[in-house]
């Protein structure tokens, strides 16, 4: 054994995919041209989407390669269009067409709203400062007519025991009279 060398174990697992040499490079414009979104082409690439977005973030390269393929794709669709509205004299592809490139034909419609929050507010706090008055009013005329049955009340039972008092008094005046 040698004892005085030392030995270095060999990583396991797979190899580390290069993505910033040109053959990777170009196979990423051509299917970001194709419309693939970023997870589409790391599968493609045979790397997962972390992968590829880790490595777009220390190689400006590859940064570039997606965004040069998006735009090689709609500059694609946009020619194609353009050729089937003048060519081909596709209306829908006309009418798509300047609804899109000419203000006149828009069907867009800007709104703008102005609101007034402090008169919305100074607005909301008077009706709640109305409610609140309104309660304390009715309260307060809830309890009077509470109070003006317990009088009425009061004054009904003292007439009944004043009637009852008179009605017997007469009974017993009867009695003694010897009347009915």
């Amino acid at each position: 054994m040698n004892k005085g060398l030392k030995t270095t174990k060999k990583k396991t697992g797979p190899k580390k995919k290069i993505l910033n040499d040109k053959k990777t490079l170009d196979a990423i414009v051509e299917l970001g041209s194709q419309g693939l979104t970023t997870g589409q082409i790391a599968r493609c690439l045979g790397v997962s989407w972390s992968t590829l977005d880790r490595r777009r973030k220390e190689h400006e390269e590859i940064e570039d390669a997606i965004k040069k393929g998006e735009a090689l794709g709609v500059s694609r669709v946009a020619n194609a269009l353009y050729e089937s509205a003048t060519i081909d004299k596709n209306v829908t592809a006309q009418i798509f067409y300047l609804k899109n490139r000419s203000e006149n034909w828009s069907d867009r419609q800007e709104v703008n709203h102005n609101l007034d929050l402090a008169g919305i507010l100074s607005n909301a706090h008077g009706r709640i400062i109305d409610a609140r008055t309104d309660e304390s009013e009715s309260l307060q005329l809830t309890q009077n007519y509470a109070r003006t049955e317990t009088q009425q009340g009061d004054q009904i039972e003292s007439l009944g025991e004043r009637a009852e008092n008179k009605t017997g008094q007469t009974t017993t005046d009867d009695k003694q009279s010897g009347g009915v």
